[in-house]
């Protein structure tokens, strides 16, 4: 059975995640993930700790084949004012993202 503890840090979490029995063999495997949330990159740690999270457990979140299929990822605050570069960049994303769900329906 595995087991996971996630016990706060002063600038993260530390994730335990204990498994008594590998690949059914009766053996013992313990890990230990320090998840850094401050400075530059805290988000995607964050980002990246969830998505391990989900992992461990075994949850099913979908794949590309499905309708439904949660991701997990960071996004602008509604509040939040971007400045020149960040809006050209996001405007050139949505625009190949409507020229590819354009691309659908003419099929």
């Amino acid at each position: 059975m595995i087991s996971i503890q996630i016990e706060p840090a002063d600038n993260g979490l530390l994730k335990l995640l204990f498994d008594d029995n590998v690949n059914g063999g009766g053996e013992e495997y313990t890990t230990r993930t320090v998840y850094d949330f401050e400075g530059i990159v805290g988000k995607q740690n964050q980002v990246k700790f969830l998505k391990e999270l989900v992992l461990d457990l075994g949850l099913v979140t979908g794949n590309e084949l499905e309708s439904n299929c949660l991701r997990i990822n960071t996004e602008w605050g509604t509040q939040y004012t971007p400045n020149d570069t960040e809006l050209k960049n996001k405007i050139v994303i949505l625009a190949k993202e409507l020229k590819r769900l354009q691309s659908m329906l003419k099929k």
